[in-house]
């Protein structure tokens, strides 16, 4: 009984809106998803196009929905966390996250500028340029995510892993 007392009771707020972007997050990513197949669905791959863009737009939506989702996790997370550094570094935790959805919807939209390249220059261009465009913004958030990690005494939640093959 004298463990459960010293704890704080959990910040309603905190789990409202950790609840409601965990359910938004969902909700993004199945749509997202389905968006792509949708459009894939319809796509003619014997007339020597290459996919919509609106593919890129679904994928950019899915990874803003395991984005806002996994900022909802950080909310509900913290509703028993309390103290100036811990809500500082859910606050770092969360702009970094926001900062590497930002360098993925990006890194997506410039990666389709490899469906139009016809040469083995123009596509290794298109995949430095989609490289670059993703660590411009993926970078500060990683650094960002990574002190807040440390000052809220945090975990990653979501982690993502390439291998381009290069």
């Amino acid at each position: 009984m004298a463990a459960t007392a010293g704890r704080h009771p959990p910040n309603v707020l905190f789990n409202i809106v950790g609840l409601a972007l965990i359910v938004a997050g969902i909700g993004l990513t199945v749509y997202g998803i389905v968006d792509m197949l949708r459009v894939m669905g319809g796509f003619d791959p014997f007339r020597g196009d290459g996919p919509p863009v609106r593919v890129a737009d679904g994928a950019a939506l899915a990874f803003w929905g395991i984005i806002v989702f996994t900022v909802g996790r950080y909310c509900w997370r913290g509703a028993r966390r309390r103290g100036v550094r811990d809500r500082f570094g859910r606050l770092l935790i969360i702009a970094g996250y926001v900062l590497l959805g930002a360098g993925l919807d990006a890194g997506v939209h410039a990666a389709v500028l490899l469906w139009g390249g016809r040469t083995e220059d123009s596509m290794q261009s298109a995949v430095i340029h989609a490289v670059l465009v993703l660590a411009l913004w993926a970078l500060p958030g990683a650094v960002l995510a990574a002190i807040g990690f440390r000052l809220a005494g945090e975990k990653a939640l979501a982690e993502a892993e390439v291998n381009a093959g290069l």
